[in-house]
């Protein structure tokens, strides 16, 4: 009989069975084997941050998933609210971005952005315009330097005010 191995590397010793042994189980386990992730990586930040990115390239499907997952991580992050009410109005889902825009202020009742937004929200629903009034005004008065888009706002609530 000859040879299969080096010298002493009987095929049938227990450790060479050890060995084909542990190299089947490794083989069979790999074979059977799915990712999975156990921790996602990304921040809540870090998943809005993305949500910007895609939305800055027009993907607002890929913008509103990833704004999505940063809510998942934190669900007080007040940003990834905004953001995605800003991705519902623009797919002119006003409900929906008016319930998003409310759950920013429940969290951040003084974010400037989410009280214009929902100004804008609710005068594009033709409802309340009182509160639109009301949520413009202060939007105006918290923006500070930035309060261009939020007197802006508010002179077209006004104006559907007078209309009414």
């Amino acid at each position: 009989m000859g040879r299969r191995g080096p010298p002493g590397s009987d095929p049938r010793t227990p450790g060479a069975l050890m060995r084909r042994g542990c190299l089947a189980l490794a083989l069979a386990l790999l074979g059977c084997s799915r990712f999975a992730i156990l921790h996602d990586a990304l921040s809540a930040n870090e998943h809005n941050d993305l949500g910007v990115a895609y939305e800055s390239s027009g993907d607002r499907q890929a913008a509103a998933r990833e704004y999505r997952r940063a809510l998942r991580g934190d669900p007080r992050l007040a940003r990834a609210r905004v953001n995605l009410g800003n991705v519902e109005a623009a797919a002119g889902r006003w409900k929906s971005a008016e319930h998003q825009y409310r759950l920013a202020l429940a969290v951040a009742p003084g974010d400037a952005d989410a009280r214009n937004n929902l100004a804008v929200a609710l005068l594009r629903r033709r409802r309340s315009l009182d509160e639109a009034e009301w949520l413009a005004r202060s939007a105006v008065a918290l923006a500070g330097r930035r309060d261009t888009i939020a007197r802006a706002t508010l002179s077209e609530v006004r104006a559907a005010a007078r209309r009414r």
